[in-house]
């Protein structure tokens, strides 16, 4: 009883504090590397092993990786250069990606943390530090595959780089860095990899005893598991459960009463009775979902008992259970949902759909056994498959897969491994055993080992035979039992398809009382890996073109998964179907050089061809651009001499028609003051004018008797005019020489004549008039406003040109001109970005140049109010008509000129501010009036926005709203509006602030008159007041 005071008071606090509240307001043609040669070390990624890249057809994916699997790296890092590796460190990188592979930013695990490992001492001239001290030319980092770790010296083990991946798509960057690295082209590997989610259903039969063989006669009870396990939300239903009894059982049944067929099939519906929906048209918005009852599996338990029958003819009686899970339901949008409607389109529904696997086929069934002597068994409990050994079966593992496993295997030497175990009621009875391997090929040819009994061959994980159990066999000497054992066999696959490997357990003087465990058979889809290309380059520098003195030089670079040694690849150099001279299919052809022949000219594509020993193939093509040579040379009648130097892109030859033209008097020059004649003209006509894009280069001479006085040579096609010299060199004592070399993008010289004229060239001058009262400032907007006023008189001509570029990283230019009328121009908004410096520059010009002074000056954008402000806390008072819209400026407001208040009836987002009406308050309250509002029952909802000098904004949504209600009065007709009654509404009733602040002074008044006293226990003290 003394504790109510305190809970009285803490009650009476929670009051006042809630009863401040105002409820009505609380309502997402490949690179071609040009490595060269490459003299020095070369470290280099070959291939990663570990994520294997996940792949996809429109039926299904490979190799993906579940989400919460723990995920480490290895790769082939291999010294492709002819110098020892001193120095390497590696980093793994992991980075989102998106539905095509485009690697973005670096993901991040729970914590935050960047998922990337480095290493940066894994070679290194101190052994203590680093696991190798150098890598030699030509060989493979940790003689293979290699496992991406941290912390491995030459004398102690490494931290595997390990990755608990969310469910998502990634690119894997496996990075190398050497200052020893001659060619960083080639250092960095990166493979796709998609992280699902998993879904299994996992069950677990157990006899009641605890004991896993159970032994004996009479009743024996049993349980029965179903659990779900995912990495998101499951939730099968209907999950259709067989349960079957084996051996010598006279009846069994579940703890409910029900009786089960003995030796054959009994099936349950596991789960809880739920209502859930079971279908949903999603094309019809006013249909509702379906419902039904069904089985939803969370956990589910089935218990019952077995009687053993105890009349056998044997001395061996033995029984057991075996469950296994048939199918399950599973409610989504499936492809069976969809429907095709009457105007084409599909309605995408929701509906059931019967599954029959999940992610882990090995926890859908269980078994239980039991015998009432002594029950003799022994079994394959297992089958893994090791690959990753070179061609001829050496080297090391890797990858190794169990028999959950879901993906595929490789061609090439692969380790089967058989794991066999003593399953007999009496684990120190020993058996003598030995095993049997098959493996069925696609073309149904069929390998046998037999007699295998360790694990010897390769990986020693078994090397030395030994009877299965705990016992001690009475051989001699004798030989130290164990409970599990393991036989392999190496062989090869040689084909791509379907394999079968089946291991068979053969008991040695003991009859197996349950044969049927005694094999066990796994079934994979072999692929065979074609070879891997990894570079293909064109070794030559510079354009290739006809007649070139050098050959053309192509090198490559092959690598096999399924032969990491690449030994066995053959290697051709094709073009046009054909292979090219010299470089015919051979082994480990890697170098290729061919002259440059005519029929070369243009593309010329070169595919490389490699083969693999198991008829796998691949190709790369190199496309090379081979450019013509068109030079060409004129004599005219009058013996001028023109010369045309082109090499261009075309098969065709080139050639040109140059002949003496018509004399040209009394010519304007652009650029130059006065007319001018011509001493001679040639009238030039090319046989194909090639674009500039198929140009790579060009130059052009004309040569003519000093004697004609020539001082410039000139281009014209009778509308322009070019300048193409006016600076002639001597060929020899009686003849000179003009020259031009075309810039580069340009298309070949057209049709038209090559003037030359004998007068010196008189230069033009620039405008007189010039600018003057030149201003330029920004506007509303973004926009920029620019002024000027024009001194003198402009000509013919002349024209005001006006220039906006950013100031900083200006490439392209806003230009354009005007004529002599014009004095202002605005540049609009849309053109610009907010906050950045624009450069404005106005001068008077013409063909010659522009006039001294020109207008100038720097302008930055505006289109925002800066520095964040914002309104906050905006409340509105009603008295009689007017309404008090009041909030709190929040953000800087050293841009904030005014603000702007905006309402209508009804909530709006920021995107729909325009549609409201504004006001304008240059404080941070404004009055509105409502006295000419016409009748009717409404709810106004207001903002309130800043507004700068130039009359930009902030959009905002509704902050809060005022209930509005105006009864028609019409009793007075001669006023001709309504009346305003006293039920305009708007917050909190004026009581309700009276009373909270009663409550909150009782409270306080209370709490400070309490005095405690006693002793320390709460049941020790007295309580005053």
């Amino acid at each position: 009883m003394r504790k109510i005071t305190p809970m009285i008071l803490v009650a009476l606090m929670l009051v006042s504090v809630l009863s401040s509240f105002d409820f009505a307001e609380l309502e997402e043609t490949e690179v071609i590397e040009d490595a060269g040669a490459r003299a020095g070390a070369d470290a280099e990624v070959i291939a990663i092993t570990s994520p294997k890249e996940t792949s996809c057809n429109q039926q299904s994916c490979r190799n993906e990786i579940k989400v919460g699997e723990e995920t480490t790296f290895s790769a082939f890092i291999q010294n492709a250069g002819d110098a020892d590796i001193t120095e390497m460190g590696y980093t793994v990188t992991v980075y989102l990606s998106d539905d095509s592979g485009n690697p973005g930013m670096i993901a991040k695990d729970a914590s935050g943390n960047d998922l990337q490992w480095s290493n940066e001492q894994v070679i290194c001239a101190n052994a203590n530090f680093c696991a190798f001290t150098s890598l030699a030319a030509g060989a493979t980092l940790d003689n293979g595959k290699h496992n991406m770790q941290t912390g491995r010296t030459a004398s102690t083990a490494g931290n595997d780089f390990t990755w608990i991946p969310d469910r998502g798509q990634y690119v894997v960057q496996f990075l190398i860095d050497s200052p020893d690295d001659v060619d960083v082209g080639n250092d960095a590997q990166e493979v796709y990899v998609s992280v699902v989610d998993w879904y299994d259903i996992e069950l677990d039969l157990a006899w009641d005893s605890g004991v896993e063989i159970e032994t004996g006669t009479g009743v024996k009870q049993w349980s029965l598991t179903l659990t779900t396990n995912a990495s998101d939300t499951f939730a099968p239903r209907n999950v259709s459960v067989e349960i079957r009894t084996t051996g010598d059982v006279l009846e069994a049944q579940t703890s409910d009463g029900v009786q089960l067929l003995t030796s054959q099939p009994n099936l349950f519906n596991a789960g809880t009775p739920t209502v859930v929906d079971v279908f949903e048209n999603t094309s019809d918005v006013n249909a509702t979902a379906q419902t039904d009852t069904r089985n939803v599996l969370s956990t589910w338990t089935l218990n019952g008992s077995m009687e053993i029958q105890s009349s056998s003819t044997s001395n061996q009686v033995f029984y057991g259970l075996v469950a296994s899970i048939k199918e399950y339901t599973m409610y989504g949008q499936y492809v069976s949902c969809e429907v095709l409607l009457a105007d084409n389109t599909t309605s995408q529904n929701f509906c059931e759909e019967i599954q029959t696997t999940d992610a882990y086929a090995s926890t859908d069934e269980d078994e239980i056994d039991g015998s009432a002597q002594v029950f003799n068994d022994i079994r394959v409990s297992a089958i893994n498959i090791a690959q990753g050994y070179n061609s001829d079966g050496t080297g090391f593992a890797s990858n190794t897969v169990d028999e959950n496993y879901d993906g595929e295997l490789n061609v090439g030497a692969t380790y089967v491994q058989a794991q066999v175990e003593h399953r007999g009621s009496d684990p120190m009875e020993v058996y003598d055993w030995n095993v049997s391997i098959t493996v069925t090929a696609p073309d149904s040819t069929v390998t046998q080992i037999d007699n295998i009994t360790s694990c010897d061959s390769e990986d020693s994980i078994y090397t030395v035979y030994a009877p299965l159990g705990s016992g001690v066999s009475g051989d001699d000497p004798p030989l130290q039992g164990e409970i599990f054992g393991f036989a392999c066999a190496m062989v090869d696959l040689d084909l791509e398809g379907d394999y079968t490997f089946q291991a068979t357990i053969h008991p040695i003087k003991m009859t197996d009382d349950k044969p049927s465990n005694n094999e066990r058979s796994v079934s994979y889809f072999v692929r065979n890996n074609a070879p891997i290309i990894t570079s293909l380059d064109l070794l030559n520098e510079g354009d290739l073109y006809i007649n070139m003195p050098e050959p053309i030089s192509l090198s490559a670079d092959v690598f096999d998964v399924d032969d990491p040694t690449s030994e066995s690849i053959e290697m051709e150099w094709v073009h046009n179907g054909e292979a090219l001279p010299g470089c015919q299919r051979a082994v480990q052809q890697y170098i290729c050089e061919v002259l440059v022949l005519e029929e070369y000219v243009t593309n010329f594509a070169v595919t490389l061809k490699a083969y693999d020993a198991h008829g796998g193939e691949s190709s790369k093509e190199i496309i090379m651009e081979v450019w013509n040579d068109g030079t060409s040379s004129v004599e005219t009648a009058s013996n001028i001499t023109m010369n045309y130097q082109l090499y261009f892109w075309g098969s065709t030859p080139f050639s040109m028609t140059v002949t003496d033209g018509e004399a040209m008097t009394g010519q304007e020059l652009p650029g130059y003051t006065g007319n001018y004649d011509s001493v001679a003209v040639l009238d030039y006509a090319p046989s194909t004018t090639y674009q500039a894009s198929d140009v790579l280069s060009q130059s052009m001479s004309v040569q003519f008797a000093k004697s004609t006085g020539a001082t410039s040579l000139w281009y014209t096609n009778g509308n322009v005019w070019q300048l193409l010299s006016n600076s002639a060199t001597d060929v020899d004592a009686t003849t000179s020489e003009f020259s031009y070399t075309f810039p580069t993008n340009t298309p070949v010289l057209a049709n038209g004549k090559l003037v030359l004229i004998g007068d010196a060239l008189d230069v033009a001058a620039a405008p007189s008039a010039s600018i003057t009262g030149f201003s330029a400032s920004a506007a509303k907007g973004g926009a920029i406003i620019v002024n000027w006023d024009i001194a003198g008189t402009m000509l013919d001509g002349d024209t005001v040109d006006v220039s906006i570029c950013e100031t900083v990283n200006c490439t392209s230019a806003y230009e354009t001109a005007f004529n002599s009328s014009v004095r202002t121009t605005t540049y609009s908004g849309q053109n610009t970005d907010h906050g950045v410096e624009y450069t404005i520059t106005v001068a008077v010009c013409n063909e010659a140049g522009c006039s001294t002074p020109v207008g100038t000056g720097t302008v930055v954008a505006d289109s925002a109010v800066d520095g964040g402000a914002s309104a906050t806390g905006l409340t509105i008072a009603a008295v009689q008509n007017t309404w008090t819209v009041s909030w709190t400026a929040d953000g800087s407001q050293d841009d904030v000129a005014s603000w702007r208040v905006c309402y209508q009836r009804g909530s709006f987002t920021a995107a729909e501010i325009g549609e409201t009406t504004c006001l304008d308050a240059q404080g941070t309250t404004l009055d509105v009036d409502i006295s000419t509002w016409q009748a009717g029952t409404f709810t106004y909802h207001f903002t309130a926005v800043p507004v700068d000098a130039l009359g930009n904004s902030i959009a905002a949504g509704s902050m809060n709203s005022i209930d509005y209600q105006r009864d028609a009065d019409n009793t007075n007709v001669d006023d001709g509006s309504t009346v305003l009654e006293d039920d305009v509404q708007s917050g909190v009733p004026t009581w309700t602030w009276g009373v909270i602040g009663g409550v909150v002074v009782v409270a306080f008044i209370v709490g400070a008159f309490i005095l405690s006293r006693g002793g320390d226990g709460d049941e020790g003290k007295d309580w005053d007041y």
